[in-house]
């Protein structure tokens, strides 16, 4: 079992992104939707990623912006790869390039492989945040069956994971990564650092677990 990539979204604060890549988070999200309540702007953004480490990757996540305004930002905020969490067209994604880039699909009722149909893109994000309900309840995919879907790419799962749910959330789905957002905020944008600790402590805890199971 390969390490379990983390990612913190929702980073509005240079406290928030040092201490994250201090506890070995690999990426962290910064959010450029005008709808979104961890909204920062790009020259913000670029005060945070010039402080963190090479390794540690620095996403944008977008929903729906034209592309001159992608690439734009882009290179505003020092970003070293995008989410796109929109209707974004396959098209659209490939005319990215040479960002890097990855496609968020929403889990909900009936969701089936034909949502990854044409995306050129290793990763997708899995989240299942707008399912409208509990994985596995009401024709929403369990979480288990982001196994079968790991064929179209490597797979991060989101929605609703915290410190307490993470660790079985992980034994269940077995990611590439996970990523957290509200479950370990006091505040949108404002991470409670106790609980982002626990949640880094609880995903290598499952990966010891994973090691050891049969």
């Amino acid at each position: 079992m390969a390490r379990t990539i983390i990612k913190v979204c929702g980073i509005t604060e240079e406290r928030d992104a040092i201490e994250a890549a201090l506890l070995g988070v690999d990426a962290l999200g910064f959010h450029f939707s005008s709808d979104s309540p961890c909204r920062v702007e790009p020259e913000a953004v670029r005060r945070i990623t010039e402080r963190l480490p090479a390794l540690v990757a620095k996403v944008g996540v977008f929903a729906g912006e034209p592309l001159i305004r992608v690439l734009e930002m882009a290179r505003k905020a020092g970003l070293t790869a995008l989410q796109l969490n929109g209707d974004e067209s396959p098209a659209f994604c490939e005319a990215l390039r040479p960002l890097a880039w990855y496609k968020a699909l929403p889990v909900v009722p009936g969701f089936t492989r034909d949502a990854f149909e044409g995306y050129a893109c290793t990763t997708f994000l899995l989240d299942w945040s707008r399912a409208g309900g509990a994985p596995g309840e009401h024709g929403i995919p369990p979480l288990r069956q982001a196994r079968d879907f790991s064929v179209h790419g490597r797979i991060l799962i989101s929605g609703g994971l915290e410190p307490g749910n993470v660790e079985e959330a992980i034994l269940e789905a077995r990611p590439y990564g996970v990523d957290a957002t509200s479950g370990i905020e006091f505040a949108p944008g404002k991470k409670n650092l106790d609980q982002l600790e626990d949640f880094v402590v609880a995903v290598r805890r499952a990966e010891r677990r994973l090691l050891e199971s049969p």
